[in-house]
């Protein structure tokens, strides 16, 4: 990839980077207010719905075995363990999200100056590092939500469960941290193995 593109590669994450910066500005903001003023001004927790009502909603030929949505809920009133239940829903996700982007970043900008940087061993680092921070971060943010959202529906909505499953994401956040720490192994050995060609050259 010429090193043109690279630079507008990482100059488009960096302006990604800085609205997700604002957007978990936004989103402090929000838990703040959720916690010491309330949300009767619009603010709405998101909270998962299971075996949600779809009577007459399937064709004739057709049975719909179960239905799940999300929903907002708004609370009436500060409620400061509310916002903090708030706070471990969205945080780890966020932080993760932050963290890898900013790693993304830092790497192309290390790379821009020519391909012997971009195939090297900080990039390698930078790919490991960035690895990690998939893997930890998304099972953090699980193992986080599985904890607070019982509890926030359990006070939020008249019916609720002792699990709540991870999302999607979470799976699909380790799984490419499993595949980008893959990927720095390869780079790692093919540096070492680089190596050892010019050393004999």
């Amino acid at each position: 990839m010429p090193t043109r593109w690279l630079n507008r590669l990482g100059t488009l994450l960096a302006l990604f980077l800085v609205l997700n910066c604002l957007g978990a500005l936004v989103l402090l903001l929000n838990t703040v207010l959720i916690a010491f003023v309330g949300t009767g001004g619009g603010i709405g927790l998101p909270l998962r719905v299971f075996d949600v009502p779809v009577a007459g909603m399937a064709a004739p030929d057709a049975a719909i075995v179960s239905a799940t949505t999300d929903v907002l809920v708004r609370h009436q009133g500060p409620a400061p363990l509310v916002g903090l239940l708030y706070l471990l829903l969205w945080v780890p996700g966020v932080t993760t999200t932050l963290l890898a982007l900013f790693t993304v970043v830092r790497a192309l900008r290390r790379a821009g100056s020519g391909d012997r940087a971009l195939f090297s061993t900080t990039t390698a680092a930078d790919l490991r590092r960035l690895g990690w921070i998939l893997i930890i971060g998304s099972l953090g943010t699980g193992l986080l939500g599985m904890v607070a959202e019982p509890i926030l529906a359990s006070m939020l909505l008249a019916k609720s469960y002792p699990f709540y499953p991870p999302p999607p994401e979470v799976w699909i956040g380790a799984v490419t941290g499993i595949a980008v720490l893959a990927v720095s192994e390869i780079v790692r050995r093919g540096l070492v193995l680089l190596e050892e060609v010019e050393a004999t050259i």
